[in-house]
């Protein structure tokens, strides 16, 4: 009887054991969880913080080049009034005087 008694109250060591170890292992479990979830939530803040700050440096690029891209059209426009300008001001009685005949059929 007292075999018994030893084989229970092994049997009954084990079982506690069992329900330690199961139970160190959920607290590991959640553990692992909470520091994976952290590190995707960590990861997801470096992306957006990258992904922001690349957004930042084209959109600065692109509003850089469209304002160069304007500043060349208003040199070309200015360029091309001032040469209009200039050949009216130095052909404005031959030019007169073609569009005359030409108006008048001659």
């Amino acid at each position: 009887m007292e075999q018994m008694v030893t084989v229970i109250n092994r049997l009954s060591e084990i079982e506690a054991a069992a329900v330690n170890l199961e139970q160190q292992a959920a607290d590991e479990k959640r553990r692992i969880a909470r520091e994976y979830e952290q590190k995707t939530l960590d990861f997801d803040q470096e992306i957006e913080a990258e992904t922001k700050e690349k957004l930042k440096v084209l959109s600065e690029k692109l509003k850089q080049e469209a304002q160069d891209e304007l500043l060349k059209l208003r040199q070309g426009t200015d360029q091309a009034l001032a040469a209009m300008e200039k050949e009216y001001t130095e052909n404005h009685a031959k030019i007169a005087e073609k569009l005359f005949h030409e108006i008048i059929g001659e």
